[in-house]
């Protein structure tokens, strides 16, 4: 979902030769997603919205790694993934045991494709159970591959996004959702990608994008607030912790913690205007504590690009997926020609 403050923001437009030497920590789900979620009008991928391969798994995320990293190498960018550990209860509600369910459900796959039963390949493929694991999973692999250095946080991706900003390890997050900013991060990059339009929901419509930049402390000196209130406005809009208060939206939410100082002072003030019972002390404290004092992984070696697997590149690509190894292969080309540049240039500038 997201915090909903894009009104409140001053987002600058840049042009992406700014970015040019920067490191980035990529929030690894928000890009999947995106990528995952890319369609087509043709129903040339088996009457799916899904980009698949023949034996009706999704590859749009594996294809669009390739792209997107390759892209960022063209541009002089060195990107780190991060993706989510344990999912706090707040965030939504999930399995006891949800491995063990993409386990088993991951086996009824397995067993459709020996049969021959594509119809019930696909329908498990793209089911909730195993698609969002499977992708997750796929693309870290994928990672690996290209040689792209990613870390497994032990709660959320957007707070370690934030931490490796934060401690100057990383330039910018880049993320298309504007938590990492709630969680600190001093800056933020969007529309990070080499295509210039984007799909709009729902639609066949497009609108052009060009890359953004959010600097935290320039909208919180703006504001007059500190981050500890910007948390407060996140919660009266609404977090992945908790449900806003209706009838508040950014601005109005900014408005209240300017003029009562606390979410506890707004409710005092304002309880007969608005229904604050999803928010109590509690509650309150704890989603602060989410966001305030996350848990990250604060002890790493240094993070290395390493020259891409093309090997097992193919392997996957091709041979798992049963894709087309020319277009691959021209691909992982390009690819390893901007990693070399890239490489190269990051060296000379040490």
């Amino acid at each position: 979902m997201g915090v909903k403050i894009k009104d409140i923001l001053t987002i600058h437009q840049i042009e992406l030769k700014d970015l040019e030497g920067s490191i980035v920590a990529v929030d690894g789900p928000n890009i999947v997603m995106s990528l995952l979620n890319y369609s087509y009008k043709k129903s040339s991928y088996f009457n799916s919205k899904y980009m698949l391969d023949r034996t009706r798994r999704i590859i749009s995320h594996l294809y669009g790694l390739l792209y997107r990293i390759n892209f960022y190498y063209s541009k002089k960018i060195l990107p780190i993934f991060c993706f989510d550990g344990c999912v706090h209860p707040y965030k939504r509600l999930i399995t006891k045991d949800k491995l063990h369910d993409f386990q088993y459900i991951k086996q009824k796959y397995k067993e459709a494709i020996e049969n021959h039963n594509y119809q019930l390949a696909q329908q498990i493929a793209t089911g909730k159970e195993f698609l969002w694991i499977n992708t997750i999973q796929e693309s870290k692999k994928m990672l690996s591959y290209l040689g792209i250095p990613y870390v497994e946080s032990p709660a959320s991706a957007e707070s370690q996004c934030a931490y490796l900003v934060k401690t100057k390890v990383v330039d910018f997050t880049v993320s298309q959702d504007f938590d990492c900013l709630v969680f600190g991060s001093l800056g933020q990059v969007r529309n990070l990608s080499k295509s210039r339009v984007r799909k709009i929901n729902n639609s066949w419509q497009y609108t052009k994008i060009k890359p953004s930049i959010i600097k935290l402390k320039e909208n919180l000196k703006k504001w007059d607030i500190d981050l500890f209130q910007l948390v407060d406005i996140a919660m009266l809009i609404g977090t992945d912790y908790n449900k806003g208060i209706r009838g508040i939206g950014p601005k109005l939410a900014l408005r209240f913690i300017k003029k009562f100082g606390s979410i506890e002072s707004v409710v005092k003030n304002c309880t007969s205007k608005f229904d604050f019972s999803g928010l109590y002390g509690k509650k309150i404290a704890e989603i602060r504590k989410i966001f305030l004092f996350p848990e990250v992984i604060s002890n790493y070696s240094n993070f290395k690009w390493n020259y891409p697997q093309i090997e097992k590149i193919m392997e996957f690509m091709c041979e798992d997926h049963t894709l087309n190894s020319e277009r691959i292969k021209n691909n992982i080309i390009k690819f390893t020609n901007n990693y070399e540049k890239c490489n190269f240039f990051f060296k000379r500038r040490n």
